[in-house]
């Protein structure tokens, strides 16, 4: 099971990747005209920090706390390269953990928590009247 959870995870790595390489600047920071709807930038923030967070707590074992690198002025670029940056990491965390309950139950947090921002992030490109990746199952 957790090597069909890991592949899911990539998979979602890498429609989230392309999907932030598809949008402009103005795409970007759009957000729909809907009380406390994000933007594409504001949940590619909150993806980057929670893999990363994520990836501390899968080899500790336990939830370290939640933190993103990215400073408050990043472009566009900076969080495709960290999304890039976090999936060659998650490779990293793969190699270097002890497999228990706790770090496979964080693991399937990880993917729960991409594929809730994948589905969120599917309505905002809807509603700005774009297109998915083909290559997101869930669009």
């Amino acid at each position: 099971m957790r090597q069909i959870v890991i592949k899911n995870i990539k998979d979602r790595f890498a429609v989230l990747s392309e999907l932030a390489e598809s949008l402009n600047d103005f795409q970007y920071s759009k957000s729909l005209d809907l009380p406390r709807y994000k933007s594409a930038e504001d949940h590619f923030w909150c993806l980057i920090g929670a893999r990363e967070s994520y990836f501390r707590a899968i080899v500790a074992g336990e939830w370290q706390g939640f933190s993103c690198s990215l400073p408050d002025n990043s472009k566009r670029s900076d969080y495709i390269s960290a999304l890039k940056k976090t999936e060659e990491e998650f490779e990293n965390v793969l190699r270097g953990v002890e497999w228990s309950e706790p770090s496979e139950s964080l693991l399937a947090s990880l993917y729960e928590h991409e594929v809730m921002h994948e589905g969120q992030l599917i309505r905002l490109v809807y509603g700005l009247g774009l297109e998915m990746p083909k290559s997101s199952r869930w669009a």
